[in-house]
């Protein structure tokens, strides 16, 4: 019976170690595959990490991070390295003349200064300096200039300063200029106060709230040596540091808005017009006895001006007018029938006109919008003409005499 017991045990003892002995066999299975594992290839990164756009003036900011050594996670960035070139600096141009200058000179505000030029107030003086200049009829078959300039402030003396019409007016917001007068028809006074005209008056203290009014003293003064000589309306004078002081004193703005964008469009460098019309020889009628004449030198490629049977001369250098540019364009001008006779020139519409440089001509038109707008210049397909770089002079005729400016191969001498 005890024999029995013993060999019970001892079978049930075999059946466990062979149990155990496959559980053990299974977990070696599992820790030690029959076949080496297969390692993954490591995946190449083939596609660029999304472009962000940088806004315009982020540029001072590329190559502000310097490298740290210290951190890990610069020592995993890749090696390959972008290095961009610099933005070429921009390029600025005069709304003036086209000629290059700084940022600062662009957005720079001009000033247009109405003068006299009848022959008993001659010589003009500080007509020389401007970038443009317009000329338009007033009463009696005379003209006046207007000067249109950026750089005024170191100019000795400007005279002499004549009064206002409305289409000079026009003219001179049309380069968002700050008008400089002395005097001016009734209905040239109600433009200003009614399109709130920043002006500088050498004659009427208007009203002591007008802004113009302020000015009086601090920009103009009678010139002692004219009052000698000229009637006393041909002596009031101004200067570039009185223009400052009366800008000063009426607090206007001197820079242009950030929208404004110019009148005139100009080619970057001189570009020969079109076609064989030779224009060596202009002159642009202003009534019966009043035609300046525009006289090409090849030489220079400019063209002097002259006006009763002499050189047109800048009273403070000495030295005749010359320009770049010589446009014509012809408006309708009428009586405004008004007591003192005064006239109007139509400037808002559409006319034509020609654009004269380097020795020859080509038939434009031009286009005012509004009273305030610029007058653009156009090709006669209705392609934007481009003036070449320069001083223009431009001469608001009448439409009266659309056949009447000669233009010819004639080469005259100067002066």
């Amino acid at each position: 019976m005890i024999m029995k017991k013993f060999a019970l045990i001892f079978i049930l003892l075999l059946i466990l170690t062979a149990c155990s002995g496959n559980d053990e066999a299974e977990t070696t299975d599992l820790e030690m595959p029959t076949e080496p594992p297969v390692i993954a290839e490591e995946q190449e990164i083939t596609s660029e990490p999304e472009e962000i756009e940088e806004p315009e003036d982020a540029w001072w900011m590329e190559g502000a991070e310097e490298e740290d050594e210290d951190n890990p996670a610069e020592e995993e960035a890749p090696e390959e390295v972008t290095i961009r070139e610099p933005r070429a600096p921009r390029i600025f141009y005069s709304f003036l003349t086209g000629h290059q200058v700084s940022r600062a000179q662009q957005r720079k505000r001009p000033v247009s200064i109405i003068i006299n030029n009848i022959r008993q107030a001659q010589p003009t003086v500080g007509v020389g300096q401007a970038d443009i200049i317009y000329e338009a009829i007033v009463e009696g078959g005379a003209t006046r200039l207007m000067l249109l300039l950026a750089d005024y402030e170191e100019v000795p003396v400007f005279g002499s300063v004549r009064s206002m019409r409305d289409y000079y007016i026009d003219l001179s917001e049309g380069h968002d200029a700050i008008f400089v007068h002395a005097g001016g028809a009734t209905s040239a006074y109600t433009e200003t106060f009614n399109r709130n005209i920043d002006r500088l008056d050498g004659v009427n203290r208007v009203d002591r709230r007008d802004r113009a009014s302020m000015t009086y003293f601090e920009s103009f003064y009678r010139d002692s040596e004219r009052r000698r000589t000229m009637a006393l309306e041909h002596t009031m004078m101004t200067s570039g540091q009185g223009i400052v002081a009366g800008i000063r004193k009426a607090n206007y703005r001197t820079r242009h808005a950030v929208d404004y964008a110019g009148s005139f469009n100009f080619n970057p460098e001189f570009t020969e017009l079109p076609g064989n019309t030779v224009a060596n020889y202009v002159s642009v009628p202003f009534s019966s006895h009043f035609h300046p004449e525009f006289i090409y030198n090849p030489g220079d490629k400019l063209y002097y001006r002259t006006q009763f049977g002499a050189a047109h001369l800048d009273g403070a250098t000495g030295e005749q007018l010359r320009f770049d540019n010589v446009i014509v364009i012809f408006a309708q001008y009428t009586d405004l029938r008004v007591p003192q006779g005064y006239l109007a020139c139509e400037l808002t519409g559409t006319g034509f006109g020609f654009y004269i440089n380097s020795g020859k001509y080509i038939t434009i038109r031009w286009r005012k919008d509004t009273r305030d707008s610029g007058m653009y210049l156009y090709n006669l397909d209705h392609s934007d003409l481009y003036l070449n770089p320069g001083k223009s002079f431009i001469c608001v005729t009448s439409t009266a005499y659309n056949r009447s400016v000669v233009i010819n191969s004639d080469l005259k001498e100067i002066g």
